[in-house]
């Protein structure tokens, strides 16, 4: 039975550990992709006088994607804003009693704005961003897939927590 727990926990982890460095890379193409045509968007609206009408659309749905893809990162990091009295002070099945409500109480969170997120993309699926000539769902769409990315994040996180800073802090 523990062996089985074990795999499974492990199976999580491993499974997590993708998901996450996935997201990461993503984030990290998106902020370079909204760096650049942010770039392009100075460049053409003051040395060229013309500016796009397409960027500043883009920059907005590029930096959407970055955040919610980058929460499933600083969530599994443990690096999220936290007041951790508590945690300081509890210690052995006391603590571990309190990373469970904070993880449920996390996953509750992040379960409501994955199905309002699904609905609201869902919802506006015909309208267009202006500037871009796509759906505006594209850009709705960062609130699901980044809550159900950082919702494996949490799990993980539970159960193999990283938290070095709040260790060493005084």
């Amino acid at each position: 039975m523990i062996a089985l727990k074990n795999r499974t926990v492990a199976t999580i982890l491993a499974t997590e550990r993708f998901v996450t460095q996935v997201g990461l890379v993503l984030g990290c193409v998106a902020m370079a992709a909204a760096a650049c045509v942010g770039l392009f968007q100075v460049l053409t609206r003051f040395v060229l006088g013309e500016p796009a009408t397409w960027s500043e659309p883009l920059i907005r749905v590029l930096l959407i994607w970055m955040a919610y893809l980058g929460l499933a990162a600083a969530i599994r990091a443990g690096s999220l804003v936290s007041v951790d009295l508590f945690y300081r002070v509890l210690r052995g099945r006391t603590r571990r009693a309190l990373e469970a409500a904070v993880s449920v109480a996390t996953l509750v969170l992040l379960a409501i704005l994955a199905w309002y997120g699904i609905d609201l993309a869902e919802r506006v699926r015909f309208q267009n961003l202006a500037g871009l000539e796509i759906s505006i769902s594209y850009a709705y769409a960062a609130i699901p897939a980044g809550a159900l990315f950082s919702m494996l994040a949490v799990v993980a996180h539970f159960f193999d927590p990283r938290r070095e800073e709040l260790e060493t802090a005084i």
